[in-house]
């Protein structure tokens, strides 16, 4: 009996043994199943339509964001980020939206802060998927015609509303205003943080402000981000580029079309693997009416041709005698301009500034042409002094460096600014 008792107890033993290891097993291939389902905080697209960060839902509900949507399989929730005025982020793709700015009750100014969301953020892409101002002060003709002239000291300059992004310790970005959307700007990212601020003019305007800005935070190894200092950055191998307060979903130049005062940044684009050169020509062109690129006064006046060269010397002149007004003191910037297609054996011969009223690499030309770049990275500098120089002082049969001469040949008006089209060509 006592050895059957011992039989039982050992057997009952071994029992609980395997038993305890069928536990630990299924422990094993519980914890394993659980490390399948652990996720990275990446991008997503929320069923709202915003960007957003992919959380567990209990992280997202604790950082302050909205669930809008799965991710990861379904064990995470797309968790978008959306500020007011006046309040601080620090999560990736976060949304400032105001769908109208009404003057009686919004904050003035209107003030987001961003800050790192981890020590490895290098750069901020600000995206202004809706933006919309007051615009900047636009030409009208004013009387009496000895005086119209003046009118270019404030000729695009942001008179009403601005729009200001901080970077501490670097280049401040130009301040914007106007119809600025589909625009994006890079900045560095500081340790200070980074600031928007929208400041309203209270003053009456038939403007209905209203803005959806996007801001996304790239760290250091991210090779979707500039290396250079480009505010803005285009990757894809064709597209355009515009003028900040350029109307681009507009298919006609409005009348008031004026690019803005101040402006000195560079537009970059990737170059894209086994393409040699990038090439330009105005978006909206014709031979009639007015086209898409005007940046200053031509050089041949009264007549309207193409300015390239030592002829854009970014020096604008106010003077009561035509003869003496000087109307190059905006200009682009592109290394190695010539006329398409180009050559890369002619790199060294060729123009880096062009203004005028016709987009060409040639200073004679009386009609746009495309022009073409090999020289990287591919680059465009703009260059927009304070001034303009709208219309003389005398009779416009003599008007002399001005830069809204006739534009029935399809010129452009010097102080528009630029919408083109850019493509790469390969080697």
């Amino acid at each position: 009996m006592w050895h059957f008792l011992l039989l039982l107890v050992v057997t009952a033993s071994l029992s609980s043994e395997t038993e305890e290891e069928s536990l630990s097993e299924r422990g094993n291939r519980l914890l394993s199943v659980f490390n399948v389902v652990t996720f990275p905080n990446s991008a997503c697209g929320a069923s709202s339509g915003y960007n957003g960060t992919c959380y567990t839902s209990s992280e997202c509900t604790s950082k302050g964001g909205s669930a809008s949507g799965t991710c990861a399989s379904s064990f995470g929730v797309c968790c978008v980020f959306s500020i007011s005025c006046g309040s601080t982020s620090s999560a990736n793709n976060t949304y400032a939206i105001v769908s109208s700015y009404s003057t009686s009750s919004d904050s003035d100014p209107c003030t987001y802060t961003f800050c790192k969301s981890n020590s490895d953020v290098c750069k901020l892409r600000i995206d202004f998927d809706t933006m919309v101002l007051t615009a900047p002060t636009t030409y009208a003709a004013q009387s009496p015609a000895t005086t119209t002239y003046l009118l270019g000291a404030k000729l695009g300059d942001c008179t009403t509303d601005t729009l200001t992004v901080s970077n501490p310790g670097g280049a401040v970005p130009p301040t914007i205003c106007g119809y600025n959307t589909g625009q994006h700007m890079w900045v560095p990212a500081s340790d200070s943080c980074n600031q928007i601020n929208i400041d309203i003019d209270t003053g009456s305007t038939g403007t209905t402000r209203k803005w959806q800005i996007k801001v996304t935070q790239y760290e250091c190894n991210n090779l979707m981000m500039p290396k250079l200092d480009c505010l803005q950055y285009h990757t894809a191998t064709s597209g355009t580029i515009a003028s900040f307060n350029w109307d681009t979903s507009a298919s006609s130049i409005a009348t008031s079309q004026t690019h803005l005062s101040n402006q000195y940044y560079d537009i970059c684009i990737r170059r894209t693997r086994s393409y040699c050169s990038v090439c330009y020509s105005p978006y909206i062109t014709s031979t009639t009416t007015q086209s898409s690129y005007g940046v200053g006064g031509s050089s041949k006046e009264p007549a309207q041709t193409a300015a390239v060269g030592s002829v854009c010397t970014g020096v604008t002149t106010f003077s009561s005698t035509a003869a003496n007004q000087v109307a190059y003191g905006d200009y682009l910037e592109i290394a190695a301009l010539q006329a398409a297609p180009g050559s890369s054996s002619t790199v060294g011969a060729t123009v880096s500034r062009v203004c005028g009223n016709f987009w060409s690499a040639s200073s004679t030309a009386t009609a746009h042409a495309s022009a073409c770049s090999f020289a990287t990275p591919f680059k465009v500098g703009v260059h927009f002094d304070q001034d303009e120089v709208v219309a003389s002082p005398v009779a416009a049969a003599a008007i002399t460096h001005a830069e809204n001469n006739d534009v029935a040949s399809g010129s452009g008006i010097g102080y528009t600014g630029f919408y083109l089209n850019y493509w790469q060509n390969s080697c």
